[in-house]
């Protein structure tokens, strides 16, 4: 028997997920279509070895938010990481994205809509003193926390996230060599 298992991105990229139990989601590291409808960011962003996340109700909390109407992707993410982490001057790289298929369950859109959330990378080039929502704090964490984070509140997308963020930060820790 040639059977084999499929590795975990492999199996990852080509599996269903419930986001919700309203949403159907697949994964996707290729560049977002011209046309999505981004309805939701999230954002790992780093601040040379350091993760920078929101502090929200004594929880750390990647910053994430949904995308307003009429703004682009880039724009939530710039708007987001300045409210809740004081982020500015960011530079923006698209991990990957759900692309979300709206099912009977779901109350907020006819079955069948096709949106997509959207994971950044983000290096952070400044900082305000303080996240421009003020229910927000700022915190700067090291790997090992971000993990915790990222295995504990992500849980139904944390493979994907932690698939793709390896796969950054090796390329970061390549371009630092290089120059």
């Amino acid at each position: 028997m040639t059977d084999r298992f499929p590795r975990e991105g492999e199996r990852r990229s080509r599996t269903e997920k419930k986001l919700a139990d309203e949403i159907l989601a697949t994964w996707h590291t290729d560049a977002l279509p011209a046309d999505a409808v981004v309805t939701l960011v999230t954002m790992i962003p780093y601040r040379g070895e350091k993760a920078v996340l929101a502090w929200r109700d004594g929880r750390l909390l990647l910053p994430e938010g949904p995308v307003r109407e009429g703004e682009s992707a880039e724009a939530a993410v710039r708007r987001i990481a300045e409210e809740q982490a004081g982020i500015l001057e960011p530079s923006l790289r698209h991990l990957g994205h759900f692309r979300c298929r709206a099912t009977v369950h779901t109350k907020s859109q006819p079955p069948g809509t096709i949106t997509y959330q959207a994971l950044y990378g983000v290096e952070v080039g400044s900082v305000a003193d303080f996240p421009a929502d003020q229910s927000y704090e700022r915190r700067l964490v090291l790997q090992r926390d971000l993990n915790v984070v990222l295995r504990s509140g992500y849980v139904e997308r944390r493979l994907e996230f932690i698939d793709a963020l390896d796969a950054w930060l090796l390329e970061r820790l390549k371009a630092a060599r290089k120059g």
